[in-house]
């Protein structure tokens, strides 16, 4: 991120006073900081500014703040939100972190790491646009699903491949993180159904570098002990979905099929794009 453009940050809140201490405070730091003190006023300065980066306060009187980020999120689907509350929520944090929250913290927060968790969706906003196309694979829309199970339950997996392979998908399974990823070097795979506790390579380690080596691969969470902040951190590393462990065996097909045809989706576009360019870099 270019520390010399100042990053333009719309702070929201109905608490006047922390609106107001928050925003010098940013200012002083080198944030382009405007104020809204409700979600009508919010929307609006964002329909008539440009901004990089929105923080917005969960619980305000007229529009509350998971309202306020699903308007953002449609029509700015790129602008990096970071929502702030005094009561974290599961449900709240896992939703909103699915459809691409930047960040959600816990009010009182301190103003430097405000400041670094806005510097950082930023960036990370940033990075995204620029590997828009740098993963597009070519494979045939007509192959059956390619899933893999990373569990250290070796009856769990033995049983959920034997479910799986009735609904006619290809399974490969993992009884570690270690194996997983020492299979994916070779194996084709679309979905990964990932156990969050596992001894040794924990889930997410296993998560970021699947994310790290093949960004398109969609990554189920699984886990028995849901919480805010290890549901945070998997969106964060790139988790698709983060399901209770045992999952409902419909919910989890369901699931799978629906990250395979927005997988697939993605791929298509990034393959017609690609062909597009080419046509215009060779037209002849």
């Amino acid at each position: 991120m270019d520390k010399e453009k100042k990053i333009r940050l719309l702070l929201v809140d109905d608490e006047e006073d922390f609106v107001t201490s928050s925003s010098q405070a940013l200012n002083r730091r080198g944030f382009e900081v405007s104020i809204a003190l409700n979600g009508v006023t919010a929307l609006e300065l964002i329909d008539k500014q440009t901004y990089d980066a929105v923080v917005l306060d969960v619980k305000m009187p007229d529009i509350d703040g998971i309202e306020v980020f699903n308007q953002i999120i449609k029509k700015y689907p790129e602008l990096p939100v970071i929502l702030l509350t005094g009561h974290s929520s599961f449900d709240d944090a896992f939703q909103t972190a699915r459809n691409g929250v930047a960040d959600y913290l816990n009010k009182p927060i301190e103003i430097e790491k405000l400041a670094e968790h806005i510097e950082e969706a930023v960036r990370k906003a940033g990075e995204l646009q620029k590997n828009k196309l740098t993963d597009a694979k070519t494979y045939s829309l007509e192959n059956d699903i390619r899933i893999m199970l990373i569990d250290d339950e070796v009856e769990f997996l033995e049983s959920m491949k034997k479910i799986l392979q009735r609904r006619k998908m290809i399974v490969t399974i993992a009884e570690s993180g270690e194996k997983g990823l020492s299979l994916l070097k070779k194996d084709i795979v679309d979905v990964v159904v990932l156990d969050v506790k596992m001894p040794g390579m924990d889930g997410l380690e296993v998560l970021r570098r699947i994310k790290e080596h093949y960004l398109s691969i969609e990554v189920i969470l699984l886990t028995g002990h849901p919480s805010v902040e290890a549901a945070m951190e998997g969106i964060k590393l790139g988790a698709n979905e983060y399901l209770k462990k045992p999952p409902d065996i419909d919910e989890l097909t369901a699931t799978i099929r629906r990250l395979f045809q927005n997988r697939q989706k993605v791929v298509l576009e990034q393959q017609q794009q690609l062909i597009k360019e080419i046509r215009r870099r060779y037209p002849d």
